[in-house]
């Protein structure tokens, strides 16, 4: 068989760079603030002219940012008064924000790494078909990958996407599907639906993590999707729990007659 992709160890320690709207890369910033505790608790951001001058982007970038940002529980907009840091901010420990492995892991100070990456053309079973809305058998490209925290195995990750997406020329797959995904085969993720899964790591994985079977793991199984709502990637990644503090923001209610 020929694969037109090949994993290429220097272009997998490269980190993708994906490209990112002005209000995406706002809002990224705003975030690695709020993590590295530019602000604390209760605290008013900048006025938005000052933060567009500081991020060097539009005033309506900022604007769009900021609503991200309180859609996610990190902060609270007052009208006439400011935007404010929320006293609880779970940031890229939250469930809700769909982000990859290796951002998870540097955003709590750590340093991500790849300890094992292979990737293969295989059918599609029964699961992936139905996920990807394929039919059983059809060519798709399965990616594996070991993620480090401190050179520490914590995450094991198998994504699946459709042989069909790849473009005819060889390419290099890096270390983020989502910027591969973007970059190389024109195909932008915007949302992801996932379930979760507690349970023990088991013996094959047990190896991979070199802990005990019994330890506790949570399983994540999403599919992504693109802006026509077209399913594009599967995953599932075993998160080793020790790892790993997960959180769930659960916004409202906004009335005390709702509860």
């Amino acid at each position: 068989m020929s694969d037109p992709v090949q994993a290429d160890p220097v272009s997998m320690q490269a980190p993708a760079r994906a490209r990112l709207k002005a209000s995406a890369r706002a809002a990224q910033a705003l975030r690695q603030k709020l993590a590295a505790h530019a602000w604390s608790a209760g605290d008013r951001l900048p006025s938005e002219p000052a933060l567009a001058e500081e991020l060097g982007v539009s005033r309506v970038s900022v604007r769009a940012a900021l609503s991200q940002l309180q859609a996610e529980g990190l902060v609270s907009r007052r009208h006439g008064s400011g935007t404010y840091v929320n006293s609880v901010r779970p940031l890229v420990t939250s469930l809700h924000r769909n982000i990859g492995s290796d951002q998870l892991i540097r955003s709590r100070g750590h340093a991500s790494g790849i300890a094992g990456m292979s990737w293969r053309q295989i059918p599609a079973d029964d699961e992936v078909a139905d996920r990807l809305r394929l039919n059983v058998g059809d060519p798709v490209i399965n990616l594996y990958r070991v993620r480090t925290s401190d050179e520490v195995p914590v995450t094991v990750e198998d994504d699946f996407f459709p042989a069909s997406f790849l473009p005819h020329e060889t390419v290099s797959l890096g270390p983020s599907l989502y910027g591969f995904l973007s970059e190389v085969c024109g195909i932008d993720v915007t949302f992801g639906i996932a379930t979760l899964e507690p349970a023990m790591v088991g013996g094959r994985l047990a190896e991979v993590f070199d802990v005990p079977a019994s330890e506790l793991c949570l399983i994540i199984r999403q599919v992504d999707y693109d802006m026509n709502e077209r399913p594009v990637s599967y995953s599932v990644e075993h998160h080793l729990a020790a790892a790993f503090d997960f959180r769930l923001v659960r916004q409202g209610p906004f009335t005390a007659s709702t509860r």
